[in-house]
């Protein structure tokens, strides 16, 4: 059923026109690269202009947003997914005031992470109080992150710092009209009832921005993230400040049973591993073992390769993500990345693929390995 939903979501994703893109816009056209069309894909990202191996095409992005998983709330940063074994323990600030937060209390890594919280969306998460708890115990009770990283652009809407169609520029999953899965709907409902109470303690401060978290928009919202979502998976506290070319193989964040993995890049295990380390990276997208889940614009364009041309990392011990050419790339070609473990034989990537997208790979490096 997890195969067939995954099916279904990669039979009906779109990518959104030109409208409402102005975000989208303005990160790409920073950067030395072209988007147009593939033959294979769609929309892919192309070179620029002739890249080195080891160029970074992506010097930092930073997400659109972001949330630790639910059982790495006590271990990572609640706004950047820092490790908080990285930072001193008199440095980390409580986040929701102090208080339980619904279940989804944790800490901030420093002052300043508490402040842009505060500042972009955590005030009236707090102000919602122990109203996003139905929320927290759904997303426990299932084991889904997507949900969470929503309400956090929701809070975000209501404290008038973000805009509804931030995420509309990236590819999502076209459900017949008045059709979408009801838990969603139900999830919906969860953080409208957790926007009202946190408008009724603030007095009325949201000035009814929380009408635009309409139904269209968290089924919207969602369905992009699982599409595009990263598992963002930081090195520890003693290798995390190494700025090198170690990278995490390109995963889309799983969510559920109909999720879409994040990105990791290229790692080469032996052969008696592979198997474990797939089946390890499947199950950690799908339960939250790595530090939090992470929506970004312009690395969501990146189309998957099993012979990538660059890596993803997160250099910086923080939810910022580097992304560096592995070889040479000719001005015009395109730019791949790797959605799931690339040091697995043939068969293994393309079933992980399938699992979590929907489609069987045939980029050339599966073609000449598997026909």
């Amino acid at each position: 059923a997890a195969a067939a939903l995954r099916r279904f979501f990669r039979r009906c994703s779109s990518r959104a026109g030109t409208a409402a893109v102005s975000r989208m816009d303005a990160e790409v056209s920073a950067l030395d690269v072209i988007v147009g069309h593939t033959e294979r894909s769609g929309r892919g990202v192309h070179a620029g202009r002739d890249f080195r191996q080891g160029e970074v095409v992506i010097e930092r992005a930073e997400p659109l947003v972001a949330h630790p998983t639910l059982r790495n709330l006590r271990t990572s940063c609640y706004h950047c997914l820092k490790p908080l074994a990285a930072v001193p323990r008199e440095s980390r600030v409580p986040t929701h005031g102090g208080r339980a937060g619904g279940g989804a209390a944790g800490h901030f890594c420093c002052d300043a992470c508490a402040d842009a919280a505060h500042a972009t969306y955590h005030d009236a998460e707090t102000a919602a109080g122990d109203a996003v708890a139905p929320l927290v115990a759904h997303c426990t009770q299932h084991g889904l992150k997507f949900p969470l990283a929503a309400a956090r652009m929701a809070y975000a809407i209501a404290q008038g710092n973000a805009d509804p169609r931030d995420a509309d520029a990236l590819v999502r999953v076209n459900f017949p009209r008045g059709v979408a899965p009801g838990a969603w709907l139900d999830e919906h409902a969860m953080i409208k009832l957790a926007l009202a109470r946190g408008d009724a303690v603030r007095g009325g401060a949201f000035g009814g921005r929380a009408s635009e978290v309409t139904a269209e928009w968290y089924i919207g919202v969602v369905s992009r993230m699982h599409l595009n979502a990263f598992r963002v998976e930081i090195p520890p506290p003693a290798v995390g400040n190494r700025d090198d070319d170690t990278a995490d193989d390109g995963h889309h964040d799983c969510d559920g049973p109909g999720g879409s993995c994040d990105h990791h890049s290229h790692h080469s295990p032996t052969a008696s591993s592979f198997k474990a380390s797939l089946e390890a990276a499947l199950a950690s997208s799908e339960t939250g073992d790595a530090a939090g889940t992470a929506t970004y614009l312009a690395p969501s364009l990146f189309n998957h390769s099993c012979d990538p041309n660059v890596d993803v990392a997160w250099v910086g011990g923080d939810a910022g993500m580097r992304m560096r050419t592995r070889v040479d790339v000719a001005r015009g070609a395109e730019l791949t990345i790797c959605y799931t473990d690339g040091g697995a034989p043939v068969d293994a990537r393309r079933g992980a693929l399938e699992h979590a997208y929907g489609f069987v790979c045939r980029c050339e490096r599966c073609v000449e390995e598997g026909g």
